[in-house]
């Protein structure tokens, strides 16, 4: 029997097969619709005479069931629609649940969110050890909490430290973890999943004991913490301290499944359910759940267009090599090597090379200690890196990633000679954060191979990769760099050639301003923590000390020379570096004083620079409020996106506010500059900045197409390509 996206089978021995294969889809997904026709054919089944045993399964490789249809929640406008979809969902579940026969998950591929949620209904799960296998709620990375029983099931299912930890930080585990913390019941290989299947249906037709439901089972620890009052008030408390460390209450999803969870756990009936559907009606229609659903879409759009369409289909990159083998050059060359591309570092001495090694070797490092690589690995992805002082091994590679120091003659210098030495086709790709790929082609004999490759550090943990098409770069250089940054794991965005390209010129004007604010006499704690307040991963001064104080000054210098006065640099910049000596973190001493993890306010150091530059400039002293620093600091941002996107440097605002978010932290929940400015209300980001201009001239000038969106009462994610 087949009905759209579902088709039984039932063979002689009355074993069911419910096959789920959503058509025109490339992953199964529950929607509305999905789920009536789901509910339809439980009701045939659970009528079927013959049946004793049902099988749920994908036909989409790599998939089992993908979760609920996002673009359905992204529409749920009233607490009621919202709690009505809840509603229906678990009734469906229920339905499942209470099916007279045994019913068999069986996983091979995604199983997350609304999938986890239906696989948690069935009395079995059969997973395979595929590492396309994920099991996962990550509903709280989308601003709700699973909503159709994920909060019921799961922890009597695991117990609560086992179940809020999946549930409140929104991980997913793979097949053998499953089955280890009692997800799963069996492990299967990917390559004989269907014998795997059919040895355990045969014996749950010779055991029909098999087929009760069986109690958990847990160790002494978990029977306490779960078990016992004392246990559980034990683990909800290390549960609120952990979210209030990671969220820092900027986030309600994570803090309401903890209150459900507490409110329902160990109580049985559709008390729960009702809990649960409730609080999940109030997250699905606030600014936070919908931002962050916006993000998902956006995330999506650039697995599949960077930025240049997706018409190309490039030779893949084999080999490279990076020259430069310092901080930057060797996590670059880590991450080659982890995907285990060979790649040769180039640097002028071979202490500088070892350097490089050992920067590689530490990110491995990290690895092994967290157990996700064991040495024996690590030793082999090691093989994959090489060195050398001269270009030896360079006439072999299709890709060079220059890492070098940021100076404009020295990187012109590199590249030219580069070209001379590497084959013809290869892509030369540079890793400047703010010099134009204009200015750094001069004297190229074939400029069109040369790209911008920005990646931001550490290598290892950001996500985003700035690829940065120059006004000579060939399309298919471009889809190159696109393609290997794929392969790396990170995110591509392609932006057009400018000065600071796209994160930079957006975030110096954000740490300049809170450099004047501190000239004028507030406080750089309190600037930090007004921003940290705000959601932001770090303060200004803090993440100055991060990146490096020269670093910072250098790029605020080429982004001054580029913009002229709207970009000039605070004097107390230039004092801290020139005139302090100070470095920031690297050398212990910046802003703050850095011991280990501590970090301690330079108070005496920075108090003395700046009372110093206030009497050299004759500055009134003043200390500004809580909004009046979040303007100072946030509008300037805003206004700078608005002119990228006006000079088309990036071609949407989604992938703007993606930018920001995956390369400076700017906080998920505001859904990023521009999603900000739009629910804040472009009138009142107008008047905001004019007021400003007027004290602190052209730096605030607004933007014209700012202006002329709020004439003519636009907003940026009405005019943008949207889900």
């Amino acid at each position: 029997m087949k009905r759209d996206a579902f088709e039984l089978k039932v063979d002689d021995r009355g074993v069911a097969r419910l096959v789920f294969d959503l058509p025109g889809e490339k992953v199964n997904k529950f929607s509305h619709p999905v789920m009536k026709q789901f509910l339809d054919m439980l009701d045939v089944v659970s009528k079927h005479p013959d049946i004793k045993v049902l099988l749920l399964e994908s036909s989409k490789p790599g998939i089992f069931i993908a979760g609920a249809d996002i673009g359905e929640l992204a529409k749920i406008k009233d607490e009621k629609d919202g709690e009505t979809k809840a509603r229906f969902g678990q009734a469906v579940f229920e339905r499942l649940e209470e099916l007279p026969f045994p019913t068999v998950a069986v996983i091979d591929g995604a199983c997350v969110g609304g999938g986890l949620e239906c696989a948690l209904a069935c009395r079995f799960r059969l997973v395979s050890d595929s590492p396309k296998t994920k099991l996962g709620l990550p509903e709280v990375s989308l601003g709700i909490i699973p909503g159709w029983g994920g909060t019921q099931r799961l922890p009597r299912l695991l117990g609560l430290p086992r179940a809020l930890e999946l549930i409140l930080s929104g991980r997913s585990v793979n097949g053998k973890k499953a089955v280890k913390m009692g997800l799963a019941h069996r492990l299967l290989a990917h390559e004989f999943v269907e014998e795997g299947v059919q040895a355990f249906v045969q014996e749950l037709l010779l055991n029909p004991s098999m087929a009760r439901r069986s109690k958990r089972k847990g160790g002494l620890a978990d029977r306490f913490l779960s078990g016992t009052p004392l246990g559980r008030w034990l683990v909800y408390r290390k549960a609120r301290q952990n979210l209030e460390r990671r969220t820092k209450g900027k986030y309600p999803a994570p803090e309401a499944a903890l209150e459900v969870v507490k409110k329902t756990y160990g109580r049985k009936g559709a008390a729960g359910f009702a809990c649960e559907a409730k609080e999940f009606s109030k997250l699905c229609v606030t600014h936070v759940s919908k931002n962050l659903v916006q993000l998902f879409y956006t995330n999506e759009s650039l697995k599949k267009d960077a930025g240049i369409g997706d018409t190309l289909h490039p030779a893949p990159i084999r080999s490279a090599a990076v020259l430069g083998a310092g901080v930057m050059g060797g996590g670059i060359a880590w991450l080659l090597s982890s995907k285990d591309i060979p790649v040769r570092m180039k640097d002028i001495k071979w202490d500088a090379i070892a350097a490089g090694f050992a920067e590689a070797n530490s990110y491995y490092g990290q690895l092994v200690k967290r157990r996700k690589m064991r040495q024996r690995e690590v030793n082999l992805k090691m093989h994959r890196i090489s060195g050398t002082v001269d270009y030896t091994g360079f006439r072999n590679v299709d890709l060079v990633i220059e890492a070098v120091v940021e100076d404009l003659e020295v990187k012109r210098k590199v590249l030219r000679d580069v070209e001379k030495r590497i084959p013809a086709n290869a892509v030369i790709a540079t890793n400047t954060s703010s010099l134009s790929l204009v200015d750094l082609g001069e004297g190229l004999v074939h400029p069109e191979r040369l790209v911008g490759m920005h990646f931001f550090n550490p290598v290892n943990r950001m996500p985003l990769v700035e690829v940065i098409a120059g006004p000579r770069s060939s399309q298919e250089a471009v889809a190159k760099v696109i393609d290997l940054t794929r392969r790396l794991g990170k995110t591509p965005i392609v932006v057009n050639n400018c000065s600071g390209f796209l994160v930079n010129r957006i975030l110096i004007p954000y740490l300049n301003e809170s450099a004047y604010m501190l000239q004028e006499g507030t406080s750089m704690e309190r600037i930090d923590k007004v921003l940290e307040d705000f959601g932001l991963p770090m303060g200004p001064f803090a993440l100055a000390d991060e990146v490096g104080i020269d670093v910072g000054l250098k790029v605020a210098l080429i982004l001054e020379k580029a913009y002229g006065k709207r970009m000039r640099v605070a004097d107390i910049m230039k004092a801290v570096y020139e005139e302090g000596h100070l470095l920031g973190k690297k050398d212990g001493k910046g802003f703050y004083l850095h011991k280990g993890k501590e970090r301690i306010p330079n108070e005496k150091a920075i108090g003395d620079l700046a009372r110093a530059v206030q009497e050299r400039l004759h500055v009134d002293h003043h200390d500004l409020d809580t909004d009046e620093i979040v303007d100072r600091a946030l509008l300037c941002m805003v206004n700078e996106a608005a002119r990228c996107l006006e000079e088309d440097i990036v071609h949407t605002p989604e992938y703007l506010d993606m930018a920001m978010i995956m390369g400076t932290g700017f906080p998920p929940f505001r859904g990023g500059p521009l999603r900000y400015a739009d629910e804040r209300g472009l009138s009142d980001i107008c008047r905001s900045l004019e007021a400003l201009q007027k004290k602190f001239g052209e730096r605030y000038e607004p933007s014209g197409l700012l202006l002329e969106m709020e004439r003519t009462g636009r907003r940026f994610y009405e005019t943008s390509s949207s889900h």
